[in-house]
């Protein structure tokens, strides 16, 4: 099971390559802005974890992240190695 330490570093190390990646010009602001949807629910995850959220709960929340990523990288194809 996912923990909130876990989640909670993913998105922090997501959150710190995609402004890194905006800022050198390798992904657009409009990339950027997507992929922050996807780093902002896994903050989300993370709190529901911590929260003690019902598991089935939150793996409806991590299947909404993973298929909204899975499109998010179908229009911008720069971003699935930091989605995936």
């Amino acid at each position: 099971m996912l923990s909130f330490e876990a989640a909670n570093e993913i998105a922090e190390d997501m959150s710190l390559d995609l402004a890194s990646q905006r800022n050198s010009g390798e992904i657009s602001n409009d990339a950027f802005l997507e992929a922050g949807v996807i780093q902002g629910g896994i903050s989300v995850l993370a709190n529901m974890v911590a929260t003690g959220v019902d598991p089935s709960e939150i793996m409806v929340h991590f299947y909404q992240i993973r298929d909204r990523a899975a499109t998010i990288c179908v229009n911008f194809p720069e971003l699935t190695t930091i989605l995936e």
